[in-house]
Order: C-alpha cells, then sequence, then structure tokens
C-alpha cells in the first residue's frame, strides 16, 4: 500500500448481519437469582458438589 498503510481485509464481516444479543433486565435478574439459590444451596451443602450441579438445581427450582 501508499505510505506504509495496510489495508485490513473485512472478509466474511458484514456488519448487515451481524446481531447482537443486548440481555434485558428480566434475563439479567434471572440470571442473578438463579447465581444467589446455587451459592446458598452450596452453602448449605458445604460446597462438596461442583458448582455446576448447584447451578443447574438452582435453575431446576427458581421459576420466574
Amino acid at each position: 500500500m501508499e505510505n506504509g498503510q495496510s489495508k485490513v481485509s473485512n472478509q466474511g464481516c458484514n456488519s448487515e448481519h451481524v446481531q447482537m444479543h443486548i440481555p434485558v433486565a428480566y434475563e439479567l435478574e434471572q440470571h442473578r437469582v438463579i447465581e444467589l439459590a446455587a451459592y446458598y444451596m452450596a452453602e448449605r451443602d458445604g460446597f462438596r458438589c461442583s458448582p455446576v450441579y448447584y447451578w443447574l438445581a438452582a435453575e431446576n427450582d427458581v421459576q420466574m
């Protein structure tokens, strides 16, 4: 390129078709409720199981 400039290829990057998922307040609140429920379950259980176990159990228990 001229004057030491380089050309960056935008191949495969079409900004018209890129969609971002922006969480809404409900999703953020639901995540926080599950997070707290999982933590309190783990605390009551003495943190004996994996964090994933507690997360999945909390997801199952939380009805939003």
